[in-house]
């Protein structure tokens, strides 16, 4: 009597670990599917759910900071004051200039289209005579490739004609909790 009892609930035991851990498995790509749909959609609630914008904000603050200083040349000429200047006034303007883009509507951008920039031309800007695409129309939805880093991040980029990863945008989600993924990153291509 005791045998039928235990191995029934011995199953049900296992299939609901098995369930869990495949649930916390597949966790991120459910976030990213969902923040997919939110951004078609053009839900910015559900889509907000998914995003640390603060992490991200600092984030791209570095990215932009660090770019600024190797291209003026700043790190090298830390001894002259008007470099000094020009510096600080730089990862000013590039804070506020990222305190402006960091908005669901520019990051929704990205998901939809796969890069940072302008979106694709509306029906009235066309030139072509036949239907034009819109920026949610199926054949314009990036591909993302996904890729692990550790249990606790994951990178996605969108596919590229040219195949170049350093090239290419990249979008980086780490678990918050046990199955809670947060869009924490995003890195600009290498120029």
């Amino acid at each position: 009597m005791q045998n039928r009892i235990v191995k029934p609930a011995l199953a049900v035991i296992v299939v609901a670990c098995a369930a869990l851990a495949a649930y916390w498995y597949w966790s991120p790509y459910l976030a990213l599917r969902s923040m997919q749909a939110a951004a078609i959609a053009r839900d910015a609630d559900a889509f907000n759910a998914h995003v640390d914008y603060p992490h991200l904000r600092d984030s791209l603050k570095a990215q932009l900071s660090a770019q600024m200083a190797a291209q003026t040349g700043a790190t090298a000429d830390a001894k002259n004051p008007l470099a000094a200047l020009g510096a600080m006034l730089g990862r000013t303007m590039s804070d506020k200039l990222v305190d402006a883009m960091v908005r669901p509507e520019t990051i929704m951008r990205v998901m939809q289209q796969g890069q940072f920039g302008p979106t694709a031309p509306d029906a009235g800007t066309t030139t072509d005579t036949a239907a034009p695409k819109s920026a949610d129309s199926p054949s314009n939805k990036p591909k993302w490739i996904i890729l692990r880093e550790g249990t606790n991040r994951l990178v996605a980029m969108a596919e590229d004609r040219a195949g170049v990863p350093e090239k290419q945008l990249k979008i980086v989600f780490e678990r918050s909790g046990f199955a809670q993924w947060k869009l924490t990153d995003v890195r600009m291509p290498a120029h």
